[in-house]
């Protein structure tokens, strides 16, 4: 399915999925390791966090994109259905992460105003 040379469009599509890919589990690994504070707050926690959301909408897309150019018609049918988890759940997971941001700006200072009492 994906070759690795430096020629082809293939080529070019299979390395875009091996290194966005590579991304997602090098900054996934790193996230796993820290406190789920350090992923909300401004920097690399944040960056990392975006790249384990925009990884999956590159590299889903440069897969069908190979299966497509190949013919392979039961990984396009995959990848069609991966295209759609990923666009249904990186938007909630986005949704998630805004959420949590806002509720923690928002019970912070609450509880800061009880302690001084």
């Amino acid at each position: 399915m994906m070759t690795f040379g430096f020629s082809t469009l293939i080529d070019i599509l299979s390395w875009a999925v091996v290194l966005t890919l590579g991304l997602k589990v090098v900054a996934t690994l790193v996230l796993l390791s820290v406190n789920k504070e350090i992923w909300d707050r401004p920097g690399w926690g944040a960056a990392l966090w975006w790249a384990t959301k925009i990884t999956p909408v590159i590299a889903v897309p440069c897969v069908l994109w190979i299966a497509l150019l190949q013919g392979l018609t039961d990984l396009v049918w995959i990848c069609l259905a991966m295209m759609l988890f990923v666009v249904i759940a990186v938007p909630l997971k986005i949704r998630q992460r805004r959420n949590r941001i806002a509720r923690r700006m928002w019970t912070w200072p609450h509880e800061v105003t009880r302690r001084q009492r």
